[in-house]
């Protein structure tokens, strides 16, 4: 087992929040003039270590390598925990021989590159930010950062809706707790079958985002973009939706006498595409009202005075969400069957 202090090295990195482990070593031996194996075998990695790809992989340490590599930053061991996820995350004992260890990330958790304006005079090279989902946005910046088709960076000042969908979508989740999540996943959803079935947007906004951003219909990576801002409405309206059923009422954000069919219209409304609703498109907000359906007898319901609680006060988690993966694809999140990309023919549904 490593003894005594690290040295501390002679030049800092500044930190940048959700970077990962890898990334941020990566900076800090490079900062310093040295190869990364050589920072690795210094707080604890094994004579073998070699390189890290920090787009596919991550570094995971034990107490004692998470002390030395917070010595060598020149950092207190609270600053680096607040800033690197998976800083405590490794399940290494601090008796373990090697204190460090080099492993791939799941596929569907693989870290998203960092805008390149936010860390532009902090790094040389990409940095790598743990995130939940397999793209972000920065509102800063005006930039979508993901696997664009090869692309990590995507400009958006011609396309400025979907920034302020992302705005709107943070306050939403900020709302409704944990559940946002899979609201947002659902709403995503809805936007793909709508997408692939050549409804809603299709015609109009969609094909005009995808006109801005270069792409056709066989860009699959460019979807989530180009619905973005109509999946954040619907998730908005899913919220209002929810927030009924979860005191046992069906939906009455209208005046009295409002259905879930009525609710139905109220998103068409809500997305000025109330026509392309009544064509078609009202048949994937039905499946996800099934999946959705109040569960409470009709008698206990009328009986019920109470009121759905407060836009401000976290929704609690409801069938089918009652667990709510905090990383992944969206799509795994909702509980909806069809996938981006493939036959909406045979959906099975699994609700």
């Amino acid at each position: 087992m490593l003894v005594g202090r690290a040295t501390v090295l002679p030049r800092r990195v500044e930190l940048i929040r959700a970077e990962t482990l890898a990334s941020y070593m990566w900076r800090l031996a490079e900062r310093n003039g040295m190869a990364f194996e050589e920072l690795a075998r210094r707080i604890g990695g094994p004579r073998t270590v070699g390189q890290v790809d920090a787009e596919t992989e991550e570094v995971w340490m034990g107490p004692v390598a998470r002390q030395r590599l917070a010595e060598a930053s020149g950092r207190a061991v609270e600053q680096m925990e607040r800033a690197l996820p998976s800083w405590a995350a490794g399940r290494i004992g601090a008796r373990a021989r090697h204190q460090l260890r080099i492993e791939a990330w799941p596929v569907e958790q693989r870290p998203v590159q960092a805008c390149a304006l936010c860390v532009a005079g902090r790094s040389q090279r990409p940095v790598w930010r743990v995130h939940g989902e397999q793209w972000a946005v920065c509102t800063r910046h005006g930039r979508w950062t993901g696997r664009a088709g090869g692309r990590f960076q995507v400009e958006l000042s011609k396309l400025p809706e979907v920034v302020e969908a992302h705005v709107r979508r943070v306050r939403l989740e900020r709302r409704t707790g944990v559940y946002g999540r899979a609201l947002m996943a659902d709403a995503q959803q809805v936007a793909v079958y709508w997408w692939q079935c050549r409804q809603m947007g299709a015609r109009g906004v969609w094909r005009r985002r995808q006109e801005v951003l270069g792409v056709d219909r066989s860009a699959l990576w460019a979807v989530p973009l180009v619905v973005y801002p109509e999946a954040v409405v619907v998730a908005e309206s899913m919220a209002v939706r929810e927030r009924q059923r979860a005191v046992g009422r069906g939906f009455a954000g209208g005046p009295a006498g409002w259905t879930t069919g009525r609710w139905v219209e109220w998103v068409g409304e809500r997305l000025g595409m109330g026509g392309e609703m009544a064509e078609g498109g009202h048949r994937a907000l039905e499946t996800w009202l099934m999946a959705h359906r109040n569960t409470v007898p009709v008698v206990e319901r009328l009986a019920r005075e109470v009121r759905p609680s407060a836009r401000s006060v976290p929704l609690e988690l409801l069938e089918p969400h009652r667990v709510v993966p905090s990383a992944g694809p969206l799509e795994e999140v909702s509980c909806l069957p069809w996938r981006l990309g493939s036959p909406m023919t045979s959906v099975t549904f699994r609700g």
